[in-house]
Formats: C-alpha cells, structure tokens, sequence
C-alpha cells in the first residue's frame, strides 16, 4: 500500500496509508493531512490516484509546492519522491506490488480497466500466465535517506552490508567520528538486522542508541552520525 511519511527537521511526525482516491494538504483541519504551519496555505496541495498513478497538485498556494526541490504546479509521483510544502517533508513511497498488478489502457486513453477475476484469468492465459504460475513475491529491504546525504534509495540485497566511510563498504558515509565501518546490516531468514560495529559516530535506530544489534522494522528511522535514513521493505518477484 503507498504511504506518505510526514516529516519536519529531519523528525518523522507520522505516516498516511494512502487508502482512499485522494488525500488533500493543508493548514486547515478539514485536510486529512493537517500541518499546522503559517508557512502552509488552508487547502496547499491535492495527491490523486488515476489508475496507478498518484498525482500531485498545487492548490495556488503562497508558497508553492516542490518535488525534490523543483516547484511544481502538477507532477506524478514517483516512489521516494520528497515534497516540501512549508517548512514540512513529506516522503512518498509507492507499494511495487500493487503498480505491477495494476492494469491500463494504451496511453490515448484516460480510463482505467478494472478486471473481474474470470477476465483476470483469461489475460493471463492469453499472456502465456497462470495464477498458479505467478512467482511468490519476496521482499527486499531498502534504505531511504532523509536527509539528502545519499542520492536514491539502497537495496540491501547483500547477505552483509557495511556502512562507514572505508572504500569496503557498501554504503560509504563521511563525518570526522564516522568509523571505517560504523555498522553493518544482516539480511536473515526472519528479516534484517543491523548492528554497531565502531567509530565514534552513535547508531540510532527510533532515536534510540544502539550498542549491539537489533532487528529492523518497517519504516524504522535510522541515523548514524549526522546521516538519517528510513528502512522498509519492497515487494519484489
């Protein structure tokens, strides 16, 4: 399921499952994303689903709305994206799963199919696929920085990922405490887990310092000296 994670100064203030065909922003409580901020306009900014499309607005707000840091009157959102509306961030990420499985019509056409599941089949077979053949979908864990210090998002599909400022590691990170490797990532049967490795850079994860090691949950914050990023997991066939 897509989500938005609404964020201010780097802090994560909560997280908006997109279930319904839109999701308004603003300063005014009717919004069902509020922020309560000058800085905001009453009703700022509209994201809506069109197909498997998520579709950004400006509402003619004073300030304007900014996609990765462009001003945008409309933009279609694209998994990681970052919208700055205000003093405000707030982090689109997309369910991989569910674009896949959505069907559309060739591009000349502004309409959405939406099959039943005998119409469903019959595409299928037609496309050399079954039900029963479609592949068990597999998550994979993926990094997102909050901060701008890493561009794009990381997918740890290594067994071990090592994070810290030597040319070894997998996700290489400055900062004068920064250790060679400040911590590592473990990607286990039940899940991932990272771990303090060393260096006088603090691991955090929810905030919390990390001595040892812990397991890792959706959309958990993790920072590492100055660096912040949020970990989830994608579906991937």
């Amino acid at each position: 399921m897509p989500a938005l994670i609404l964020t201010f100064k780097k802090q994560i203030i909560r997280k908006f499952p997109f279930v319904t065909d839109t999701i308004t922003i603003g300063r005014r409580p009717e919004n069902e994303i509020t922020i309560d901020n000058l800085a905001v306009s009453g009703h700022h900014a509209r994201i809506d689903k069109t197909g498997s499309d998520f579709i950004l607005t400006d509402l003619q707000s004073t300030n304007g709305t900014f996609v990765n840091s462009k001003k945008v009157v409309t933009h279609t959102l694209k998994h990681g994206d970052n919208i700055t509306i205000g003093k405000h961030v707030i982090l689109f990420l997309e369910s991989e799963k569910e674009r896949a499985e959505t069907p559309k019509l060739p591009a000349n056409d502004e309409k959405t199919i939406i099959l039943d599941a005998s119409k469903k089949q019959e595409l299928q077979a037609k496309q050399g696929a079954t039900p029963q053949a479609e592949a068990k979908a597999v998550k994979t864990g993926v990094l997102t920085s909050l901060d701008g210090s890493v561009v794009g998002e990381i997918e740890l599909n290594k067994k071990l990922t090592r994070i810290g400022k030597s040319e070894n590691c997998e996700i290489r990170l400055t900062g004068m405490f920064m250790g060679a490797t400040a911590a590592t990532i473990s990607k286990r049967p039940a899940g991932y887990t990272i771990s303090f490795t060393g260096g006088m850079a603090k691991l955090r994860v929810n905030g919390k310092v990390v001595t040892e090691s812990v397991p890792l949950k959706e959309f958990d914050t993790i920072e590492i000296g100055s660096h912040k990023f949020e970990f989830y997991e994608k579906e991937r066939k």
